[in-house]
């Protein structure tokens, strides 16, 4: 306990909240509170949820499964369903950064919390790699030769679960796609900075006090 390694990997609040309830369609699991999962069932990874979903989804008459793909699609949403969605409990936790991190300071140091800007990971695989082995405890020396000794497709490897659009079928990028289907709607992405401000201004203040 006292030598946690903490690492915080923050996203940009509005991509971070628009590509959580993208989730949410694709997987329909709307409604579920922080630390529930569907069917009282605790523990549950993406794997085992999607391939849940999917089985469920090979039950259903060919007239459910197309109304039920039409219901996980955003463009079917109108801008008032993903307001109300990003008031709920769970998304509003979600998005206090600033409130999460600030019980984590209250019990551990700086020096054992590292922050990481999601977007360095795509922009900066190697470096963002370097600072958590360094963190984790591995001297600095060792730490880059290991950094060093991986060749570029295993430091640029995606692992993420969230490989199946909300239509069913695969993508290489569905964080991108999803984030293209925000920029189509300008009004809703408005709507979203403004109530996630706060959120963004609280976590920025913070960064401040912590020296970034």
């Amino acid at each position: 306990y006292p030598n946690l390694k903490i690492i915080f990997v923050a996203r940009d609040l509005v991509e971070r909240a628009w590509s959580a309830m993208i989730m949410e369609l694709r997987d329909q699991t709307m409604g579920l509170s922080a630390g529930e999962f569907a069917n009282g069932v605790t523990g549950n990874n993406d794997k085992t949820t999607t391939n849940n979903n999917a089985h469920k989804r090979t039950k259903l008459s060919a007239a459910q499964q197309r109304r039920l793909e039409q219901q996980s699609s955003p463009s079917s949403q109108p801008d008032s369903y993903f307001i109300d969605r990003l008031r709920n409990a769970t998304h509003d936790s979600r998005s206090n950064y600033a409130k999460h991190l600030s019980n984590w300071y209250k019990h551990f140091p700086s020096s054992s919390i590292l922050l990481i800007d999601y977007r360095e990971i795509d922009s900066n695989p190697r470096d963002v790699l370097l600072k958590v082995v360094m963190h984790i405890g591995v001297e600095e020396e060792e730490a880059k030769q290991f950094v060093t000794s991986l060749n570029d497709d295993e430091v640029g490897q995606r692992v993420n679960a969230a490989t199946t659009s909300v239509s069913g079928g695969t993508t290489g990028s569905s964080s991108s796609s999803s984030q293209q289907l925000l920029a189509g709607r300008p009004m809703l992405k408005k709507q979203l900075e403004k109530h996630l401000q706060p959120y963004t201004r609280q976590f920025n203040d913070l960064l401040k006090t912590k020296g970034y």
